[in-house]
């Protein structure tokens, strides 16, 4: 009946005593005898429940408000309860009430426009808030906890795979040096479902760092060690099996992961790439850096995370290093 297409989908199949009662939307043109099966009428049978179509929702919303389609939208990033968009030049006469329509199909407590991205090395989102009253809220990804304020801290939550992947691969009784921490993106992963023995987060940005320690906290983890200030002054020397430089401004501080590994270890760099470069300038970069600090590249595996702009890749590598033998 599935492949003649006569099963009714809008109502349940159900078991009555020792009977199967399967709905179908017209009588089977076959004979139902061979299957010890007949059919019955007049019976209710419970109907199927349709999950909510949210897009849908907001497509009539706003139209019937008035609003073009190509005005709004078309993808968003819900951080928590806070929705975070993107507007069109053509919807900005409408941003308010178009904020209003998604946060209230969507379920958010506030909804805030993403003005232009994330500026400077303290890392800080360009936003305005459209509608709600709150930006601070706590994300739940990959069973992490993070506090945050989406309005003055960077978060991304496209990277889940990039994070809970780096957590995974980190060896048991290790020691991590975050170089820039954040609010906890790699740290947190890497201390409460990794087994590393100490994790160091480095972070610049006051902000940031507050949510850091409030986080640690937040997940009762009492591996990570936060760590105020710029990491060329505060990240540990020479005691680190795995440093992570998740910032696009990496390839500045790679002698400061260089220094900070005791011996054999694991680089994890990332940095904003020519798509016609990649992977070859930037393996060329870290080979070169390993060099220039007596080290050898044991092997280094690229990836692009994602797409960042037209014809630039977020791409990052995994380097393992071996400490050279000087003359």
């Amino acid at each position: 009946m599935l492949k003649e297409r006569l099963v009714d989908r809008a109502m349940k199949t159900v078991k009555r005593g020792d009977a199967i009662l399967i709905p179908v939307t017209t009588e089977p043109h076959f004979d139902l005898a061979p299957f010890r099966a007949r059919l019955e009428e007049h019976i209710d049978l419970p109907h199927r429940f349709r999950p909510r179509d949210p897009r849908r929702e907001l497509r009539e919303r706003l139209s019937a408000a008035g609003i073009p389609l190509e005005h709004a939208p078309q993808r968003w990033e819900r951080i928590g309860d806070v929705l975070v968009v993107r507007l069109p030049s053509e919807g900005q006469p409408s941003a308010r009430l178009i904020a209003q329509i998604f946060g209230t199909v969507l379920g958010a407590r506030t909804v805030v426009q993403d003005l232009s991205g994330i500026h400077g090395p303290m890392r800080v989102p360009d936003v305005r808030v459209l509608w709600g009253d709150g930006t601070e809220t706590v994300h739940v990804e990959g069973g992490i906890r993070y506090a945050m304020d989406v309005a003055r801290v960077m978060f991304s939550s496209g990277n889940l795979a990039e994070r809970v992947g780096i957590a995974e691969r980190v060896r048991p009784g290790a020691v991590v040096v975050d170089l820039f921490a954040g609010i906890g993106y790699f740290s947190l992963p890497i201390a409460v479902r990794g087994r590393a023995e100490t994790v160091y987060g480095c972070e610049l940005n006051p902000v940031s760092f507050r949510y850091l320690v409030e986080n640690t906290r937040l997940n009762r983890t009492t591996s990570l060690v936060p760590l105020l200030g710029d990491c060329r002054a505060i990240a540990p020397r020479g005691l680190a099996d795995w440093v992570i430089m998740g910032h696009f401004d990496a390839r500045d501080y790679l002698d400061v992961a260089f220094d900070a590994l005791r011996g054999n270890g694991t680089i994890i760099y990332h940095e904003l790439c020519p798509k016609e470069q990649y992977p070859d300038a930037m393996t060329r970069r870290l080979a070169a850096a390993a060099r220039a600090h007596w080290m050898n590249v044991q092997a280094i595996q690229t990836r692009i995370v994602k797409s960042y702009a037209p014809g630039i890749v977020h791409s990052a590598a995994e380097v393992e290093v071996t400490r050279q033998n000087r003359p």
